[in-house]
């Protein structure tokens, strides 16, 4: 039977298989075409990494014309610079393309991917990380390109539209937005900037408390106007066992907090995975989980079991 294999550099081919050879005879077949050793290499199929080198591919339900995913071990930190003078730390794989490093930008960032130009001593970055010279140990540039209401032309967004200082213990720092941001897209770059989690800031200002899903123009917050932070106690919540199940039946299992937010088990799945995790979606109870809300906030209890299905179009 024909199997296809598409690979992390967007290189795609053919492989003449038999349904009785081993995950470790179909790495040897790919080295034969790619030249990659077998020890990097990690095959997946339909969300599922196939783990066991010795296991058929017809254990693993590979039939004739299915679609596997080639990726390479290995991770790289990478620095992002903005033009605000925000620096994001990214732990990326080699394997990734452009667009997954705008899309890990954009969750730290709330910056949209598609006005995203990311550049490396000068070059603009297109295609594959393996490709445009990033190396680990990179410093990239991030530039915001962005559509004006007066015009269809785009303009460079050198600096954030207003700037506001957050007091934290006395501290201030200055963090750049926009009036018409939620008030969670501050705290994720309060986040960012400082390393505190989400769910421990509360935000105060003029003995307001600002409510997440409200726009800083909602309270009257302005261009040099200063929001109190306050810490909330941390609280880990409760340690729950939750089972993660693919469209085609095979479950992984996690220990995590009540605590934790989907988006935080999307990204472990990312890594285990290695699905992006925008193309995930997951289903508890007939409803898409919340990316913000924690999994004690989406109902999720100890011994649950959440539906996983992969969105190859990211939307």
């Amino acid at each position: 039977m024909r199997i296809e294999i598409h690979s992390f550099n967007g290189i795609h081919f053919d492989l003449d298989v038999e349904r009785s050879e081993t995950i470790k005879e179909v790495g040897q077949k790919i080295r034969s075409k790619v030249n990659y050793p077998i020890s990097q290499q990690s095959l997946t199929y339909e969300c599922d990494k196939l783990e066991d080198d010795n296991k058929t591919l017809s254990y693993y339900k590979i039939k004739d014309g299915a679609s596997l995913r080639l990726w390479i071990a290995g991770e790289w930190k990478i620095t992002v610079e903005l033009m605000n003078d925000l620096v994001i730390n990214l732990q990326i794989n080699p394997n990734y393309s452009i667009g997954h490093i705008k899309f890990a930008i954009e969750n730290k960032t709330q910056i949209p991917t598609e006005i995203q130009r990311l550049f490396l001593n000068g070059k603009e970055l297109e295609g594959f990380v393996a490709d445009t010279g990033i190396q680990d140990g990179s410093i990239l540039a991030l530039c915001v390109f962005a559509k004006t209401k007066q015009t269809a032309h785009s303009v460079l967004v050198c600096c954030a539209k207003i700037e506001i200082f957050v007091n934290i213990s006395g501290r201030k720092i200055v963090v750049g937005t926009k009036e018409d941001d939620l008030i969670k897209e501050v705290k994720l770059q309060i986040r960012v900037m400082e390393e505190l989690r989400f769910h421990k800031q509360r935000l105060m200002f003029n003995g307001t408390e600002l409510e997440d899903d409200k726009r800083l123009c909602d309270y009257g917050i302005v261009d040099g106007s200063v929001i109190d932070m306050i810490e909330k106690p941390y609280n880990k919540g409760e340690l729950i066992s939750v089972t993660v199940e693919s469209g085609r039946g095979s479950r992984i299992i996690f220990k995590v907090y009540d605590h934790c937010n989907a988006l935080e088990l999307k990204l472990a799945l990312q890594h285990s995975l290695k699905v992006a995790f925008r193309q995930q979606r997951l289903l508890f109870g007939g409803r898409q989980l919340d990316n913000y809300k924690t999994l004690l906030e989406n109902n999720v209890k100890d011994g649950d079991v959440i539906k996983l299905y992969e969105c190859m179009c990211g939307c």
